[in-house]
């Protein structure tokens, strides 16, 4: 974070959805970052985009994997209870489109 000067810090994994090569994201928590610190949170935030130019635009990828399992699963198409895991570690994403309040 100290790295940054403007940005968006997201946390957690409240929901997502896929549609081809298109995503919208929806973190548990969202911070603006201001000059390498963490300012007031951001509420409503969604983050949405292709998926192919969001992993291009990855600038950096931190060394702290972290996943979870758990007892929910992808419905999607009828797939359900497919088993699905989240989590990752920090990334650094130049471009990506950002809703919220």
């Amino acid at each position: 974070i100290e790295g940054v000067g403007e940005g968006i810090y997201v946390k957690g994994f409240h929901g997502g959805q896929t549609n081809l090569e298109m995503f919208t994201f929806a973190p548990e928590e969202g911070y603006l970052i201001k000059k390498g610190r963490l300012h007031h949170k951001i509420r409503d935030l969604n983050l949405s985009g292709n998926i192919f130019n969001t992993l291009a635009s990855i600038e950096a990828i931190g060394n702290d994997l972290v996943l979870f399992t758990g007892p929910g699963g992808c419905g999607k198409g009828g797939q359900s209870p497919l088993p699905v895991s989240t989590g990752g570690p920090h990334l650094e994403i130049r471009d990506v489109v950002v809703g919220g309040k």
